[in-house]
């Protein structure tokens, strides 16, 4: 029997072929497919070792997390954010989910974060954070925002900490192919681009050069669509050499060769690593060190919030 992933690959395809989504498919037709089918994927256990336990997030203002990634400023720390109906806040946590620090993001509006990245900004050899704010599960939304601002620090600082953010930049963004879902982004650390990654039956990748426009909306280019579904967050390692994208169940890896773009890097057929069973796995971020990669899911009635680790193997 095909597995659900395979059979919404088909449904999202027949779908696209027929025009069945009005006016932004005519658009989205031109975008080209890469073409292989998930349900083929077996688990690649070679690269990776099975989830680690090594934390759990009790903090209220943890419940909704849908977005990890590692702080260059505090390495073996993460930063998290939180989606829709929370407030315009990011905390730096311990991966035995413990809040160090929070900030406010002074002039940021929480609609629906879904992703946060750390990476290279304006200024070079200094570390910046990117939220996105890019969730649209109504498909209303003409206008995509992502928050850049340099990471702050917390030497010399009484933890736990609260402190502002009073310097952000507002990245606005739309796409060629009218309003989507999207729950993933990437920073290139090597060109300073940005990607977007939505969130539906297939995912669509769409990019922003650098350097992005701080005073009008910038329209993004879609490059290709990936067969597989509800992608809900990425991650890129600090060298820029390979890349996660995660869906509430699978987890994929890309290698990106020397001087290769990351859409090149995307159209190959991936390695589905390991992933813990998590219900609404929403968060997946590198190590600094590139030692492995980190796993949590958003709260539910029934579920516990546990920080994941899963060793790269020797």
């Amino acid at each position: 029997m095909p597995t659900r992933t395979f059979i919404r690959f088909q449904l999202a395809l027949v779908a696209v072929l027929s025009g069945g989504c009005g006016s932004s498919n005519q658009q989205s037709d031109s975008i080209p497919w890469v073409t292989y089918s998930v349900a083929t994927l077996a688990k690649d256990t070679t690269l990776f070792s099975e989830a680690h336990k090594v934390g759990v997030m009790h903090d209220a203002d943890l419940a909704e997390v849908s977005g990890l990634a590692a702080s260059r400023n505090h390495p073996g720390y993460l930063w998290a954010e939180e989606d829709s109906g929370n407030s315009n806040q990011i905390q730096l946590i311990s991966p035995e989910g413990q809040v160090v620090a929070r900030f406010s993001i002074e002039g940021a509006r929480n609609r629906d974060w879904e992703d946060i990245a750390v990476g290279p900004g304006p200024i070079p050899g200094k570390s910046y954070i990117y939220v996105a704010d890019i969730g649209d599960n109504r498909r209303w939304r003409s206008e995509k925002v992502i928050y850049r601002f340099p990471e702050p620090s917390l030497v010399g600082k009484v933890l736990p900490f609260d402190g502002q953010i009073t310097n952000a930049e507002a990245i606005r963004v739309y796409l060629p192919d009218g309003s989507q879902n999207a729950e993933a982004i990437l920073l290139d650390p090597i060109t300073r681009d940005l990607f977007l990654i939505s969130k539906g039956a297939y995912s669509a990748v769409y990019r922003a050069a650098y350097p992005q426009s701080l005073t009008q909306s910038t329209r993004m280019t879609a490059l290709l669509r990936i067969p597989f579904d509800h992608a809900t967050s990425a991650a890129i390692s600090t060298d820029g050499h390979e890349i996660l994208i995660r869906t509430y169940e699978q987890i994929f890896h890309y290698s990106r060769r020397q001087g290769e773009t990351i859409a090149d890097a995307l159209k190959r057929v991936p390695r589905r690593l390991p992933l813990a069973y998590e219900v609404q796995g929403e968060a997946i971020s590198w190590a600094i060190n590139g030692s492995g990669y980190y796993t949590s899911t958003e709260k539910t009635f029934t579920s516990i919030q546990f920080i994941y680790f899963y060793p790269r193997k020797k």
